[in-house]
């Protein structure tokens, strides 16, 4: 070989080798975990027949079937996502994922329910941890 097909050899696999590292030194860092919502999150939870200026309105234990029962949740420390899950009879019907703009907020959910049974709503953070229920019978 000559002296110029060795130089040329050379500096192309001083470049592969160069490369390799790069590519090695390049990975994409890992993805962080998403946000959790803080230990200390928690939620007051009501029942009622509405809400009016965020206060639930109507707020009972029982409501006759065919009521739409709304369920508000004044969150503290729970910012991101929170989940209302709503429960029959201890089994999950329905789920509301719902935006948390700061560390005090108000948020509701509501469903009309056609048929009687025990009723609970779970207030849940985005990795499931309970921060609040709300109890109530439908006859």
């Amino acid at each position: 070989m000559t002296a110029m097909k060795l130089i040329t050899l050379a500096l192309s696999l001083t470049c592969l080798l160069s490369g390799a590292a790069l590519a090695e030194e390049a990975k994409p860092a890992p993805t962080p975990p998403a946000t959790a919502v803080p230990s200390d999150a928690t939620a007051e939870v009501k029942a009622g027949t509405g809400v009016e200026k965020r206060e639930i309105v109507g707020e009972a234990a029982t409501f006759p079937a065919g009521t739409t029962v709304w369920v508000s949740s004044k969150l503290t420390n729970a910012e991101g996502q929170v989940k209302h899950v709503w429960k029959r009879d201890g089994k999950a019907v329905w789920t509301a994922t719902l935006n948390v703009g700061g560390k005090k907020w108000s948020t509701s959910s509501r469903r009309t329910i056609p048929k009687a049974g025990s009723w609970e709503v779970e207030v849940q953070t985005a990795d499931g941890a309970s921060i609040g229920t709300v109890a109530f019978a439908v006859q």
